[in-house]
């Protein structure tokens, strides 16, 4: 008979959900994780992967450099290997960019990013088969690289039960249960589940879960393809940095097997809405298409790439791009933890230690969440960065 109350239940079992069970049973709460699929089965296992530290305000670069420090040391921070590799990352940008690059640049470096400013020359040498006829200059990060969802995930999953958590695959939450202004639990298509606490970090079904208790929030599950394609012999690097390239609107980033993925970061990207249980998780060959037709133009002797099986994914995308994480006004013990708009896989170690914080109301991570409480939409105290026009944030 599966545990059937803890200190905290946590629903989702993908890079937030599993950080956090790890998080918590680390301190010593019992916790039970409930995912409705499988670890990783939604967003997480279906992600470009990237980890990045070029954001546009303090909190989130904050964030993303002290998960960086876990993804570069996964295997003595927490254990397990989470696909981590070191690719270093490009953020190119067109020449009427510059000045808010070199800001950005600017406000990285202050909170310990390592991080420098480029001109074409520079980016020419970092990468000599791109194409900088019509770029500006870039930011380029060493440090960065890319990791492996599905198996961040259950790395994170597998430390959670060794410490005493219990992780429960193929069971769906269908509701929370509210009793006198607090949570008592959840209802379940395996029964009901007892805790203080419910943290919902259900990603593109967060939106549902927090309507069973009178919620209306503002993030839709969108959907998000990436093209692959099996680089021409002789013609990139092995393993060539991740790049962001803000003048076409796109990114490509290495994987194994000398191939090369790309996809959109346009904010257009956000109304590709979709039901999460019912979309097309195949490529559509027009998006193959114009990424090869990206790809081609930023790196020329990729026009003979051969286009391989790409994929679609899920985004929990909030009103500004960033996500809702915090206690949920007026119903203790209901925490929600969802909404990151394609940023959330790299920062999940972090955003892990600050669910832990908001459970126990201790502020062991340095990092204040306050800029993400769910009040902010009412509020009219939106996230915004400088990169309006884009998901990078």
């Amino acid at each position: 008979m599966a545990q059937q109350s803890a200190d905290v239940i946590i629903i989702g079992g993908g890079i937030t959900g599993t950080s956090a069970a790890y998080q918590l049973a680390l301190q010593g709460h019992s916790v039970i994780l409930l995912e409705k699929g499988y670890i990783a089965a939604g967003g997480t296992g279906r992600t470009g992967g990237i980890i990045r530290q070029h954001y546009s305000n303090e909190t989130t670069a904050s964030m993303a450099l002290r998960a960086l420090k876990v993804w570069s040391d996964f295997d003595n921070v927490v254990g397990g290997d989470p696909g981590f590799r070191r690719y270093g990352a490009l953020f190119a940008v067109g020449k009427s960019d510059l000045d808010g690059l070199k800001s950005n640049i600017a406000l990285q470096q202050r909170v310990g990013i390592n991080v420098q400013f480029l001109d074409p020359d520079g980016i020419r040498e970092v990468a000599p088969y791109l194409n900088v006829d019509d770029l500006g200059g870039g930011a380029y990060e060493p440090d960065a690289g890319c990791a492996d969802g599905a198996m961040a995930a259950n790395a994170f999953a597998k430390r959670a039960r060794e410490l005493g958590a219990t992780v429960l695959q193929g069971v769906e939450v269908t509701d929370v249960i509210a009793e006198n202004g607090r949570v008592t639990g959840v209802n379940t298509t395996q029964g009901v589940f007892s805790a203080a606490v419910v943290v919902n970090a259900a990603g593109p079904w967060g939106t549902r879960i927090a309507k069973t208790v009178g919620y209306e929030v503002p993030v839709d599950a969108s959907r998000h393809q990436i093209a692959v394609f099996q680089q021409p012999p002789d013609t990139l690097a092995d393993g060539h940095p991740v790049v962001a390239d803000f003048a076409q609107g796109f990114y490509f980033r290495p994987e194994t097997g000398r191939l090369t993925l790309a996809g959109s970061i346009e904010a257009s990207e956000a109304a590709h809405h979709v039901d999460p249980d019912h979309y097309v998780e195949t490529v559509d060959m027009e998006f193959n298409a114009d990424m090869a037709e990206r790809t081609e133009h930023r790196v020329p002797l990729m026009g003979d790439a051969r286009v391989g099986k790409g994929w679609a994914g899920l985004y929990d995308v909030s009103l500004d791009w960033h996500p809702i994480l915090g206690r949920m006004p007026g119903l203790d013990g209901f925490i929600c933890a969802f909404g990151w708009s394609g940023s959330g896989f790299k920062m999940g170690p972090v955003t892990g230690e600050l669910i832990a914080d908001l459970v126990t109301g201790e502020q062991r991570c340095p990092i204040d969440p306050h800029i993400f409480r769910f009040e902010r939409f009412a509020e009219g105290a939106l996230v915004r960065g400088q990169y309006n026009y884009s998901i990078i944030g």
